[in-house]
This record gives C-alpha cells, sequence and structure tokens, in this order.
C-alpha cells in the first residue's frame, strides 16, 4: 500500500482522494495538506511514500521538491498545459495535466510496483514495460527514484543536466516528455559543456578570491570564454574587488529562476553582462544575512546552466562547509550549502592556503575537512598563496612543499609569491594582475595554474583588457 500526501487545490481534490482511496487502488491518502511545509513535515515524520501537489500552489518549487526527494518521498505535480516544461524543471517525478492524469500515473505506479515483486513503496524499478523507454535517466538513487509512466520524463535527479526538460514536449496524455532522439542534436549540444573550477579554502583570508578572479581574467586572456561567479556566503567581495556595483545580487536573482524552472542559458547571460572581452560576472550577495536565497537545489541547476555559458566558470567560495546533508535539508538551507553544493559538482576544486605557519595550519586542516565532507572532485589543486621567505623562512618554497608532504600528503602545491604592492594596486583601482602588474611573479604564477584549468598546452594570442568597462560604470 502506498501512503499518498496530497496537497491540491481546487474542486478536483475530494475527486482524487475518493479515487485514491477507493478499494483495491493499492494506494491510501494518509495526510491532505493545506500547504507546502505541511508536505513537507509530513514527508520527513514518514507519513507517506508519494506527494501529489498542485504546480500553482505557494512554495511549490525546486527546493521543496528536492527537500521531498531527500526525505525519500517522490512528487507528482498538476500543472496547466502552458506550465508542463516549467514544472518538469522542477525535478519533479512527473507532471501532469489533470486529475484523470493524476490519478492514472498513481495507480501505475501501483500497478508496476505489484508487477515487480517490489516493496509498498514501489522504489527500484528502472523499467518501463507499456512503452518500452527504459530506466530513469541519469541513474536515480533510493529515494528519488523516476516514475516513467508513458515515457514521461522530468529532470528529477539534482546533478542531472538542465536541457533534460528544457525540450520536454507536451503529449496528448498531459504530461511532460523528452524530445525524440532522433530529431537531431540540441543547440547546446554543438559544443562540449564548460568546467567548473571551485576556488575555496581555509578562514583566515588567505586570497581565494583575488585567486577566482585572477584565474577568471587569466582564462579570458587566452581567448576562452569565463564566468565568475561569486557564491561566498560569508563575505562576499568580487564586486569590490573588481570595483564592480554591488546594488543587486545577481547569484540570487540567478537561484531564484532556477528555483522556478526558468533558468537558461540566456537568462543567465543577462544577469552576468561582460565586464571585460570574454569574461562574465555573476556578482554575489549583498549581505551575507542572505544566504537562504543560495539553496543547493537552485544552485545545482545553476552550475549545470554555467556550463553551457561559458568554457570555465570559476566559482568564489566562502571558507564553510557543511556536513552531509540528511533530512533536515527538506525544510530549507543549510548555512554553508552554496559550498556544498560547488564543491560537490566541481571538476576542479582549488583549495587556497596563505603561505605562513598559522595559514599553513589552516591549510592542512582544511584539506582533512575536505576529506571528511566526502567532497571527491576529479581533479584537486593546493595553492600556497602569498608565499614570503620573512614568514616560511630563507627557503620557503621548500620548507612548504615538505610540510605539505608530511603533513597533508601533498606533493604538487602550486606556489604563488607574495607581491603585495602589485595587489594592493589592483585592489584599490579595481583592476586584475594582469592589468596592473602584467609581469609580476604572483601574476605569472596564476598565469600558468589558468592554463593549466583552460587545458592550454603552449601560448595564444592575448586578448587586451580595458576595452569594455561599461558593467563597471553603470
Amino acid at each position: 500500500m502506498i501512503g499518498v500526501l496530497v496537497a491540491l487545490t481546487g474542486p478536483e481534490e475530494t475527486d482524487v482522494v475518493r479515487r485514491l482511496d477507493a478499494p483495491g487502488s493499492g494506494t491510501r491518502v494518509v495526510r491532505r495538506c493545506a500547504d507546502v511545509p505541511e508536505v513537507l513535515a509530513a514527508a520527513v515524520a514518514g507519513l507517506g511514500e508519494l506527494a501529489v501537489l498542485a504546480a500553482d500552489l505557494p512554495g511549490v518549487d525546486r527546493p521543496a521538491v528536492m527537500g521531498l526527494r531527500t526525505a525519500g518521498v517522490d512528487c507528482v505535480l498538476v500543472a496547466a498545459p502552458e506550465e508542463l516544461e516549467r514544472c518538469a524543471a522542477l525535478g519533479a517525478t512527473e507532471v501532469v495535466t489533470s486529475a484523470d492524469a493524476l490519478v492514472d500515473a498513481v495507480l501505475a505506479r501501483t500497478v508496476r510496483a505489484r508487477a515487480s515483486g517490489e516493496g509498498p513503496d514501489g522504489l527500484g524499478t528502472d523499467t518501463d514495460t507499456e512503452t518500452g523507454t527504459g530506466g530513469a535517466p541519469g541513474g536515480a538513487q533510493p529515494g528519488g527514484r523516476t516514475v516513467d509512466v508513458t515515457g514521461a520524463r522530468s529532470r528529477c535527479e539534482p546533478d542531472l543536466e538542465p536541457d533534460d526538460a528544457g525540450g520536454a514536449e507536451v503529449r496528448a496524455r498531459g504530461r511532460a516528455s523528452p524530445a525524440s532522439v532522433d530529431s537531431g542534436p540540441a543547440v547546446s549540444d554543438l559544443r562540449p559543456p564548460g568546467r567548473l573550477v571551485a576556488v575555496w579554502g581555509p578562514p583566515g583570508a588567505p586570497g581565494r578570491t583575488t585567486v577566482a578572479v585572477s584565474l577568471a581574467a587569466e582564462i579570458a586572456l587566452l581567448g576562452r570564454s569565463a564566468l565568475l561567479v561569486d557564491a561566498d556566503t560569508d563575505a562576499p567581495s568580487v564586486t569590490q574587488t573588481l570595483g564592480l556595483l554591488d546594488d543587486s545580487s545577481a547569484v540570487a536573482a540567478a537561484a531564484r529562476h532556477a528555483s522556478h524552472g526558468r533558468l537558461d542559458a540566456p537568462t543567465l547571460r543577462a544577469l552576468c553582462p561582460r565586464v571585460e572581452p570574454g569574461m562574465r560576472v555573476l556578482t554575489g550577495l549583498t549581505r551575507a544575512d542572505r544566504w537562504r536565497e543560495l539553496p543547493a537545489a537552485a544552485l545545482d541547476v545553476l552550475w549545470e546552466v554555467a556550463r553551457e555559458v561559458a568554457d570555465v566558470t570559476v566559482v568564489d567560495l566562502g571558507p564553510g562547509l557543511d556536513e552531509a546533508a540528511g533530512a533536515d535539508q527538506a525544510y530549507g538551507p543549510r548555512r554553508h550549502q552554496a559550498a556544498t553544493s560547488a564543491l560537490g559538482a566541481a571538476d576542479v576544486v582549488v583549495v587556497v592556503g596563505s603561505g605562513e605557519p598559522v595559514g599553513m595550519r589552516r591549510l592542512v586542516m582544511a584539506l582533512g575537512q575536505l576529506t571528511e565532507a566526502g567532497v571527491q572532485p576529479p581533479e584537486r589543486v593546493v595553492l600556497v598563496n602569498r608565499l614570503r621567505a620573512s614568514a616560511a623562512g630563507p627557503a620557503p618554497e621548500e620548507a612548504v612543499q615538505e610540510a605539505l608532504a608530511r603533513f597533508g600528503g601533498v606533493t604538487d602545491a602550486v606556489i604563488v609569491p607574495d607581491d603585495r604592492p602589485a595587489t594592493d594596486r589592483a585592489l584599490l583601482q579595481g583592476r586584475t594582475l594582469a592589468e596592473v602588474a602584467p609581469t609580476s611573479a604572483a601574476r605569472l604564477a596564476l598565469e600558468q595554474l589558468a592554463r593549466r584549468l583552460a587545458g592550454e598546452s603552449r601560448p595564444r594570442p592575448r586578448a587586451r583588457f580595458g576595452l569594455l568597462r561599461m558593467a563597471r560604470s553603470r
């Protein structure tokens, strides 16, 4: 028997409840909820395995749907036909357009569960014997299965490509379905997805933002498109570093679009105009207490759309890091969920520490924290910033490399020498190191790392910065 949580608007709710509670249906309505918080509370309490929600109910967005999924409850949305594509992007198990289609979907789920001989919640089935469409896309995890009835599919995994639902069609049976596989490649498929580079490090101002800004600028100078995202929820400072206005938060606006299934590549480009040739900036929060506006469920979509917009996306993160999320995530975002989301999605994590005794200790502890949090990116770069003999001894590079090898198991750290006059001048002018000190030792070290991140093996013709400053004067 499948327990169903119902939160519908309109006169069809009574008929839906009656039909789902009918003898022999295999389902039972365990709670008729008035709003989304009540549905989430019932889900976390383990009262049901499936939630059916009206898409126009206040609070129905991607974070809410992902909260249900975290609690082990699948979700079916009832939406207007014109809202199918948007609602499919919210991550629901299925989106339907009528009470009849809703009941059919729920009852078909029960039939499949019985046919497969599985438990009452029906989890674990990966095939659709009615249509032969195969299993749920992306390899859904327990508590997050895709129920694929009549071939309907939606983006229900946090790490799925955002355009899985972007090409959804509306079928006559009233469900969102993917475009035909032989309809030709989408525009976004014509170029490989971009890389996501997360710049993170321990507290104590080791220079995370300076490194992130410099890497994005150097990647743009190499002729690649770069997107710099300020996702620091503790002390966002990219706008000050680049001399931009911070009267509004572009990253919060992007997260709102993603939460409501409306974030795509053109929308993201509009939110982050170019500040230099080949370089866009998504400005951060205007205040640290706005961190709740960046839920992980929305940022998971942002990272995927960012891959469509730029060859390399560089994300500046704060020092905080949450532990693995549990069921309490259903109630809302966690304090450092932005960093956790970006680190989990990143192709490369650049861990920045400062080259002095206190900074080195914090760096070693941060590496252990990443391991404990389960952050295992495909590539990790340890960067020691602001290295100077006055703080690390007469042979600073050798001392730092030896300490990292002994206490952190790191043998290939990137060393960035301290050049305080150049970095101070860049910050004072709101410009990058490449602009104010192109021959600086710190800039040259960051340039080499940018080449590595961009996959450059030999020099390329350089672009010139300073041509487009319109965004800074707005």
